[in-house]
């Protein structure tokens, strides 16, 4: 573990101010109590003070093997010693990549690739608006989606402001706004409604498969079918937004899982173990729109996609992710931690239960149901963020922010899942009322 040249995470915290506008440079990253860290490995993580943490937060999922994953950064380091970013044609790295994305994620007939996750959002709304020639699109209240202005609302909603377009960014036209037709989850009547209120004005309809903005929320029985009926039925694209479950869940992603395939899909997060890179991909009649092919006529471009350093390891993480039987022994761990916690808040006395879905997890601190955002309402998050706090005073980097789920890693060890478990008995305990 390196040392600090500084004493405190406060103190780096003000330091960082002086330069960087609130210290931090992602709104994600702020928190009421500063903790930064300096050096990570495997499933834990170190702060300046060098206290050691298991980490669940694994940088919002980006991270899927484990920090610091050490033959996935030899694999980077040997390929930047002949490649990096050429800007022109493509490379074999490129195609491979491709190619392995193709044959595991049903909806990828055709794939290119991006840098963040919003941007690729981005273009997969404005292609369905291309293809359709409409301009509506249905998002639902407490998915979140990035920063892009069609979809920067609506996502951790105030109670007084549901029903109503809660945009989350000041510079959005009212104009944007107004495309935008937001629903609750799980429900498809109201989508039904949307569809014959609006009929031949939607473009297309974006969801998270599994709602993990919501902490860890699966379609009910029968949604993702309905949805995929409406859309095809009215002529509007299905997108699945699978940043953060793409290739965590599955190979595949959750339309793997479910057997409904979407129109696009856009992935990124741990397909690269923390590597920025994300992709879009879909059916190759919408695919071909872009103007990366010949007679496209919807822009597709940015100096840094396919840098040789992501396309490195999105390579290895995707053949390491097979060769470790990642998924089944991951969600082994994480319904280990589940039924633990589950016994806990039932002998304790807590009013919350525990869901899981593959290999992330949460507690919510209030009764099921919790199938869609007016549901969390019910959810006490006073009580929730204590015990997050908790947590992290023991050693379990569980992130103090509403509805946040965890992560489980390649890295995570069984002495880690029993430290959780410990740790989260003392927690209940102390959040107990």
């Amino acid at each position: 573990m390196k040392e600090s040249k500084l004493a405190s995470s406060e103190q780096l915290m003000e330091r960082s101010k002086e330069t960087i506008p609130g210290g931090v440079s992602s709104y994600a990253r702020k928190f009421d109590q500063p903790l930064s860290f300096n050096s990570g490995q495997g499933s834990k993580v170190y702060s300046v003070e060098g206290d050691e943490y298991v980490d669940y937060l694994q940088a919002w999922g980006a991270i899927i093997l484990g920090h610091c994953h050490e033959q996935l950064n030899e694999r980077v380091s040997d390929v930047l010693s002949e490649q990096d970013l050429y800007g022109m044609g493509t490379t074999e790295l490129e195609v491979e990549v491709a190619e392995t994305i193709s044959n595991h994620v049903p909806s990828a007939e055709r794939v290119l690739f991006g840098v963040t996750g919003s941007e690729v959002v981005a273009r997969a709304i404005t292609l369905s608006r291309a293809v359709t020639g409409r301009r509506k699109i249905i998002k639902f209240q407490g998915h979140y989606h990035g920063w892009y202005d069609p979809v920067a609302m609506n996502h951790l909603t105030d109670p007084d402001k549901l029903g109503t377009k809660d945009v989350f960014t000041n510079g959005v036209l009212p104009e944007i706004v107004d495309e935008t037709i937001v629903l609750p989850f799980n429900d498809v009547e109201a989508v039904e409604r949307a569809f014959e209120k609006h009929n031949d004005e939607i473009a297309g309809v974006i969801l998270e498969p599994i709602a993990h903005n919501m902490g860890c929320m699966p379609p009910k029985d029968g949604y993702l079918e309905a949805l995929r009926r409406i859309t095809d039925k009215n002529g509007s694209l299905l997108i699945f937004d699978e940043i953060i479950t793409g290739f965590r869940q599955d190979m595949g992603g959750v339309q793997s899982i479910e057997g409904i395939i979407p129109d696009l899909t856009t992935l990124g997060k741990s397909i690269a173990n923390g590597y920025p890179m994300s992709v879009l991909c879909g059916k190759q009649e919408y695919m071909d729109r872009f103007h990366t092919k010949e007679n496209g006529d919807v822009a597709f471009g940015g100096t840094y996609n396919s840098h040789a350093a992501a396309l490195a390891a999105a390579g290895e993480t995707l053949r390491l992710l097979e060769d470790l039987d990642f998924h089944s022994k991951a969600t082994a761990q994480s319904e280990e931690i589940s039924a633990a916690l589950s016994d806990l808040v039932e002998d304790i006395g807590l009013e919350a239960h525990i869901r899981s879905y593959g290999p992330v997890f949460l507690t919510y601190f209030g009764n099921p149901p919790m199938d869609n955002y007016e549901d969390t309402l019910r959810h006490d998050t006073e009580q929730y963020m204590e015990y997050r706090r908790e947590m992290v005073d023991r050693g379990v980097l569980m992130v103090p922010k509403d509805v946040r789920r965890n992560y489980l890693t390649a890295s995570h060890t069984d002495e880690d899942t029993q430290k959780t478990i410990e740790a989260a008995e003392d927690a209940f305990k102390a959040v107990s009322r």
